[in-house]
């Protein structure tokens, strides 16, 4: 989609855009639609001064008699050609040095910042009131000074977001092949930072609109031309307060509304557009999750889900369910693997639980047990000191979870001070210390910061972490992404033995089949969202009962069995926006039938707590399983 479709999607956007449409038009086609010329020389006489709304003038006359309605129109021209050419002198001045400061950094970097912030710390329309003077009152000189001195935010802004494209790993292969500092800022950073430059650029044309008006208010206008500004100046300064002229002062300020308003929404739709995160936050409280009332006796496991549907609902409204009707449970010092490709709902599922969904996320079925308390039935508070205490979580790439301005031991102690506030900070080191002990990492290094520790040692550092408070149930999500085989095994190594050694229940999140096979007692196998197969490991794995959990299997490499030809399985995973109407598998599985294709498969019991969602176990189907 088009950035206009997009713009037209949004709400406020399509508001703010027919605004400005309107007024683009007006400017434009103004000696069409203004009854009068409002350049043409007329004798006024004494009715016609400050007249009235009438049918021959619509919206009154000024101070001279001429038809403010005529004048609103061709004052249109003015206020958005100084709107507009100012916004683009920013855009040229700012984008210029905020991405050679950005890019460039170091002394000139730091240069050309200081040179910013001195402009930023001098009031704008002070500094414009005294230029203007000096130079004098032309629109030209007017255009240039709103521009030259309203370029140092889209600077900062353009600097900040260049700092971040320029650490991004295509801009490293880019200057790795060989390419000049020239030609990366011009291929690969320019492009990303254009659209936020773009979009700033927009809302910098409502403070210039507004900068032309104050400076015409005050007398600094050009006297040659028409203004919205200048109107508002004559109306206050030749008596229609006095006289009872609203009309004088209220139609001008109403456009200036108008227009500002306009460029304002249109604005903020276009850095919806380029930022879509900044729409909601995670800060921001996230719905709360239907309380779901329990039949039956309450689950007493570490940690129990029991139907847990999950949706996420987009901008317009269209809805995507990532997780539906998920059931399992992981007892006090069990393994269970959660396995499945990407985006099966694996990592949201888990995120679910503690109520950490990302914006738009929402829990619209089902309930979480901790230790048989419903997870969705607790307040704040309660929610506050079960994070951590009864479940914590290692997350996928411990560089970026780690804070990287505060060193390790800190981050524990805080873990450690936030759940139990009475414990000193002498204590809380202490702890810190005895945990990176625990995970193999000398206690002397805590004071040390994350970039400072390679890959295996922050994610070590990530387990001490998610110690810090003894949960009950620890989550590991992908623990041992890009790290080498010998990190990978020490990693699982130690998770299984502080499992083992401490009676957490463990979830472990991955892709790595074997790491389940070697670490976990229990497997659930999801596809779509959904549950296909879970068991005992030893089951699942040596006898699959569903297909997808089966060619799962077939796509990975068997030990055992090097000369084993891999199998691929064809297609890929369903869109949680666009579901099949039968089994999610079915689109590609090669057993499927027409049932398949129509119907949802319940989960068909095969032993205890071992259960697969495919109609093949169904007795009725017979042979043809």
């Amino acid at each position: 989609m088009s950035v206009l479709r997009k713009l037209w999607a949004h709400r406020l956007g399509r508001v703010g855009a027919v605004m400005l449409a309107v007024s683009v038009v007006v400017a434009v086609f103004a000696p069409l639609l203004a009854p009068y010329d409002p350049n043409e020389n007329i004798r006024p006489t004494i009715d016609d001064i400050y007249d009235g709304p009438s049918s021959e003038h619509p919206l009154g006359t000024d101070d001279a008699g001429y038809d403010v309605l005529s004048l609103l129109i061709y004052g249109a021209r003015v206020s958005l050609l100084v709107g507009f050419s100012g916004a683009i002198i920013a855009l040229f001045i700012g984008g210029v040095i905020g991405l050679v400061a950005g890019f460039r950094g170091g002394k000139l970097g730091n240069g050309l910042m200081r040179f910013t912030d001195f402009f930023l710390v001098i009031p704008d329309l002070a500094l414009q009131i005294v230029i203007v003077a000096i130079v004098g009152q032309s629109l030209r000189n007017i255009i240039l000074v709103i521009g030259v001195l309203g370029w140092t935010t889209t600077a900062r802004l353009v600097r900040a977001q260049t700092l971040s494209v320029r650490e991004r790993k295509f801009v490293t292969r880019a200057r790795a092949v060989g390419a000049t500092d020239f030609y990366i800022l011009r291929r690969h950073v320019f492009p990303q930072v254009l659209p936020l430059m773009l979009a700033n650029t927009v809302l910098t044309v409502s403070l210039a609109i507004l900068s032309e008006s104050t400076l015409a208010f005050i007398g600094l206008g050009d006297p040659t031309v028409t203004s919205w500004g200048q109107m508002l100046s004559y109306a206050f300064n030749r008596g229609a307060v006095s006289a009872g002229a609203w009309w004088a002062l209220i139609t001008p300020g109403l456009a200036i509304v108008w227009v500002v308003l306009g460029v304002t929404l249109v604005g903020n739709a276009l850095e919806d557009i380029v930022n879509p995160r900044q729409g909601r936050h995670h800060l921001e409280p996230e719905p709360i999750p239907p309380v779901v009332a329990l039949t039956g006796a309450v689950p007493r496991s570490a940690l129990s889900m029991r139907n847990l549907t999950v949706e996420f609902v987009a901008p317009n409204g269209t809805r995507a369910r990532a997780v539906e009707d998920l059931t399992f449970e992981v007892d006090r010092g069990e393994a269970v693997g959660l396995v499945g490709e990407s985006g099966s709902g694996k990592t949201t599922a888990m995120l679910a639980a503690l109520r950490l969904l990302p914006p738009g996320g929402e829990v619209v079925g089902g309930a979480v047990y901790l230790h048989g308390e419903n997870v969705f039935a607790l307040d704040d508070d309660e929610l506050r000191a079960t994070r951590w205490t009864r479940m914590a979580l290692v997350f996928q790439g411990a560089m970026n979870a780690l804070n990287p301005v505060r060193s390790v031991e800190d981050q524990i102690v805080e873990a450690v001070q936030t759940h139990f506030p009475e414990v000193s900070a002498a204590e809380a080191r202490s702890r810190a210390g005895e945990l990176l002990q625990l995970v193999g990492i000398d206690r002397d290094r805590g004071s040390e910061y994350p970039h400072q520790f390679s890959g295996g040692m922050r994610q070590r550092a990530m387990i001490a972490l998610a110690l810090a408070c003894d949960p009950e149930v620890i989550v590991a999500d992908e623990p041992t992404t890009a790290l080498d085989v010998m990190i990978q095994a020490q990693v699982m190594e130690l998770l299984d033995r502080l499992r083992r050694q401490l009676g957490m229940g463990m979830v472990l999140i991955t892709h790595d089949l074997a790491l389940v096979a070697e670490t976990c007692e229990r497997v659930v196998v999801m596809y779509g969202g959904i549950v296909a197969e879970q068991g005992a490991v030893n089951e699942v794995f040596t006898t699959p009962r569903h297909p997808y959990t089966r060619l799962l299997l077939e796509a990975f490499p068997d030990l055992d069995d090097p000369t084993r030809p891999l199998v691929s399985i064809p297609g890929t995973p369903p869109r949680p926006d666009q579901l099949p109407p039968g089994c999610r598998f079915a689109p590609r599985c090669p057993q499927a039938f027409d049932r398949c294709h129509v119907e949802k498969p319940p989960s068909y019991p095969i032993a205890d707590r071992w259960e697969a969602a495919c109609f093949l176990l169904d007795d009725r189907v017979g042979a043809r399983g």
